[in-house]
């Protein structure tokens, strides 16, 4: 029963973290799109660490809204440092969508660079 009950527990992670990707990606491509939303996102799945997952689309979606600010970026950054390696099925990185993103700010975008270059062994281990 030790085995069941820990596939249990992983299953029910996996499944936490699935429903936080699907949540993050919406918020991340909508016009609700907001420091304190994404905060409320964070608290309601007791977030305060760095996470490890492998779908990082929200990012790429968060770099391409017109309503992103250094802060969300900082925030999304904080807590899966991997993100910022995220690639969409063109190629394209969070820079890509950054550059093309009319409202992003220089120290945005700035910031991301920095992340990416001061972070870039981060998910390669």
């Amino acid at each position: 029963t030790t085995a069941t009950m820990s596939e249990s527990d992983n299953n029910s992670h996996r499944s936490a973290e699935s429903l936080l990707t699907s949540e993050l990606f919406d918020f991340c491509s909508s016009d609700s799109l907001s420091e304190d939303g994404l905060r409320e996102i964070i608290e309601r799945y007791g977030l305060n660490d760095d996470r490890h997952g492998s779908d990082y689309d929200f990012f790429l979606e968060v770099c391409a809204n017109e309503r992103v600010t250094e802060g969300i970026i900082q925030c999304l950054l904080g807590l899966f440092p991997a993100a910022s390696s995220a690639i969409d099925e063109d190629g394209w990185s969070p820079l890509h969508f950054a550059c093309c993103n009319k409202n992003m700010t220089v120290p945005a975008a700035i910031f991301i660079v920095m992340w990416v270059i001061t972070n870039s062994s981060v998910g390669h281990a």
